[in-house]
């Protein structure tokens, strides 16, 4: 039993002895319980449950206790207390309510099998109590693939997620029923979603109703109206290949002076001596085009068909079963996404079953869809699909309330936007390319470098660009009208001693129903004396129509801005629950300068206050008292060596958790780190080391695969490599690369897929 574990039920049990003496609940006091609370009372209109007590009468639920340990009635009360605060259930909170009480009734799962016996048939019948027509046996799950249905159950300390996909069409379903079977084979009371048009479901009993080790078998059933159980429509969801006549599938199928973007050979346009936006295998020509000067160009990627299997006969939609535990999160075992390299990796986590990575691989921008939650990933031609064959900085966000995937990177001097609506497994035709006018006089103008993109209000999506010397947002709709010129975020100021100019690597974060924004980025500010350096800033707006802060450093600590170390890499995102924002970016370590560290910013919301504070608590390696020992890293691996720290990126889930994820890895003696992926959870209500102020990481820290990664060396503050994302319901999920040569120092490798839990 685990110390939460043991927590857990001396909480519960201290409870218990309080009110009812120092042995526990008796027969008699179980029983009077009992007969106060009648389950009829509560459902009102939303299901036909029999009239009466939980446990039957008083003279047999009395001779049934009688039977049972003191472990065994702790948890019959505790069943009890339970159902007593159940409110009575409306027709618009029947699923809400329905879950609530499953939670109650899932607790019996705990009782010993004596106990159970004692009670012949007393204890609620998870078979026939709600309207669902599932008959008693119940249908059994489909482990075998011919099904309908794909389920996907996910659980953390309290709550249970539930995600499904179907195989086939689901117009004969009319409801879906969740079925928990517990370790004795105890079938529950079905959880009913009569919203057809659903793929996801939580059931979080609430903080009273909760627990840890709560174990079940579920299953899913798609209803027809009358009660039985659906069947799937074969020819749904395939998928006809659209005929626009000749199309080019890679770079060898255009002339020299044209490259393949979406599907045709098109013109590409370039800043000669700017950045680097022609594709692998082109070079920018004096004439501001991209021409072919490598006679392979790069392999073109067989994508596969980014669809899934459809049989030519009705299924079942009646799922695999899928088993659950509720317990504190820990990650899942590492999945290998594909056989083939990627490069510059980005994630969008939907739910518990779907993901979408995103990554650059063979020249080509490559998606990967998973509704096994990344199972499938093993297998390219079921999970892959072209976004674009050109393309550079790509990057993701889904939109929950539209349940679009959005996608922004650069092409050419401009950027690209895209959409899909069936989570990545295909992208629809139409792209938005916005490209700056060239200048009066002929010249090529202005050249939009690098874009980040979130979720915003009414299922569109924000974007931010780093066009010149400045930052731009611009709302997209789920059309993919972007908004144009778009909205000034930070403009450089003149390179004057003390000014912010030249942004770079901006990352947006967005609440859209509280129109709040965040971005930060990287930028230059001239020092006295001429000297100069890179620091982190941020700018705020919080509404619709209003405009966006000044450029504010991340380095506040109260006594001055700035740092004279330098600082890169920013990660920014806003806590659903508080609405205030959270920052990390990479620096170097205070003391030894030749070390790379991870600092953390909080946004300070109070009006007249408005700005992001630090302090040097804020740093991943902050030592204990004994100035040794680290505090978020106390492990053998890292004691007495040196550590170097980078790619933060914060997520957050609906729930209010946060998690930060950063590569952490020891010099060795041969040179170059030993980098893995590590993660920890961060809490504004934690009190910080010295005690003094809250907000700090839950520690230690958890690493979450022992897969070398990509060590990206050379001048200056390594780059954000890896990915990292939250979904709708309680999971995390996390990519990177694996590195080649003795210490991970050649790219190359394939891409891997970390999921908490």
């Amino acid at each position: 039993m685990t110390k939460a574990s043991r927590l857990l039920l001396a909480t519960t049990t201290l409870a218990i002895v309080s009110a009812c003496g120092p042995t526990g609940p008796t027969s008699a006091q179980l029983c009077d319980k009992n007969a106060q609370v009648d389950q009829s009372t509560k459902v009102g209109d939303c299901t036909r449950i029999p009239p009466g007590n939980l446990f039957g009468d008083r003279a047999a639920c009395i001779n049934a206790t009688d039977r049972c340990s003191l472990k065994d009635r702790n948890l019959l009360m505790d069943v009890l207390t339970c159902a007593e605060k159940l409110p009575v259930c409306s027709e618009g909170a029947k699923e809400a309510w329905v879950g609530a009480r499953t939670g109650c009734v899932m607790r019996l799962s705990g009782i010993s099998q004596e106990c159970k016996d004692s009670f012949a048939g007393l204890l609620p019948d998870p078979s026939g109590i709600f309207d669902a027509g599932v008959p008693d046996a119940g249908p059994m799950p489909i482990n075998d693939g011919g099904t309908a249905l794909d389920l996907v159950v996910v659980a953390d300390e309290r709550a249970l997620a539930f995600a499904w996909t179907t195989l086939q069409g689901p117009d004969r379903v009319a409801k879906w029923a969740l079925i928990g079977i517990s370790d004795a084979g105890v079938r529950d009371e079905p959880v009913f979603v009569s919203m057809v048009s659903k793929r996801d479901f939580l059931l979080d009993p609430g903080p009273e109703d909760g627990g840890l080790n709560v174990y079940r078998r579920w299953l899913m059933v798609g209803e027809a109206a009358d009660g039985t159980t659906a069947l799937g429509v074969p020819d749904a969801g395939v998928m006809s290949m659209r005929d626009g006549g000749a199309m080019c599938m890679g770079p060898l199928d255009c002339p020299v002076d044209r490259v393949c973007s979406l599907g045709q050979c098109s013109v590409l346009t370039c800043q000669p001596g700017g950045p680097v936006t022609c594709p692998g295998g082109y070079q920018c020509f004096p004439n501001g085009t991209c021409n072919r000067t490598s006679f392979d160009a790069g392999v073109v990627f067989d994508a596969g068909m980014g669809g899934m299997m459809v049989v030519d006969r009705p299924l079942p939609f009646i799922s695999n079963d899928f088993v659950s535990l509720t317990r504190v999160p820990a990650p899942a075992p590492q999945i290998y996404l594909g056989g083939f390299p990627g490069k510059r990796p980005d994630v969008a986590a939907i739910d518990s079953a779907r993901l979408f990575v995103a990554l650059e691989q063979e020249g080509q921008l490559i998606g990967h869809s998973s509704f096994r939650r990344g199972r499938d990933f093993l297998d390219d031609s079921l999970t892959a699909s072209s976004i674009d064959t050109v393309g550079s900085r790509l990057r993701v966000a889904y939109n929950r309330e539209s349940r679009l995937l959005y996608a922004c990177y650069i092409v050419g001097r401009g950027v690209r936007v895209r959409v899909s609506n069936d989570d990545g497994r295909t992208w629809l035709e139409q792209a938005t390319t916005i490209e700056p006018p060239p200048l009066d006089d002929g010249g090529l103008g202005s050249v939009i470098s690098d874009c980040d993109i979130a979720a915003w209000r009414t299922g569109g999506a924000l974007m931010v660009t780093v066009e010149d010397d400045k930052l731009v947002s611009r709302t997209v709709s789920p059309t993919l009208m972007v908004e144009d010129p778009g909205q000034p975020a930070m403009i450089s100021a003149a390179p004057d001693a003390g000014n912010v100019f030249n942004p770079l690597r901006p990352q947006i974060a967005t609440l859209p129903d509280d129109s709040l924004v965040h971005i930060v980025f990287t930028a230059t500010r001239l020092l006295s004396g001429g000297l100069s350096d890179a620091e982190t800033y941020g700018v705020y707006r919080d509404g619709m129509l209003g405009t966006f802060t000044q450029p504010l450093p991340l380095t506040f600590t109260g006594v001055g801005t700035g740092n004279p170390l330098p600082q890169d890499y920013a990660t920014v995102a806003i806590d659903p629950k508080t609405k205030r924002g959270i920052s990390a970016y990479t620096t170097l370590l205070p003391g030894n300068e030749a070390l790379s560290t991870v600092q953390v910013a909080l946004w300070n919301p109070a009006v007249g206050q408005r700005r992001w504070v630090t302090g040097s608590d804020l740093s991943i390696f902050e030592l204990d008292v004994d100035r040794q020992t680290r505090i978020l890293f106390p492990f053998p691996e890292f004691t007495g060596r040196q550590v170097d720290a980078f790619s933060p990126i914060f997520a957050t889930l609906p729930n209010g958790k946060i998690w930060l994820t950063m590569l952490v890895g020891a010099r060795m003696g041969g040179g170059g780190n030993d980098f893995k992926l590590w993660a920890v959870p961060f809490d504004f209500e934690e009190p910080t080391p010295g005690g003094t102020v809250r907000g700090w990481f839950k520690r230690p820290a958890r690493k979450l695969s022992d897969t070398r990664a990509w060590d990206p060396r050379g001048g200056g503050i390594r780059p954000t490599v890896t990915g990292f994302s939250g979904d709708s319901q309680v999971s995390f999920s996390a990519v990177f690369t694996e590195g080649f040569g003795p210490a991970g120092e050649q790219e190359g490798g394939r891409a891997l897929i970390v999921t908490i839990p």
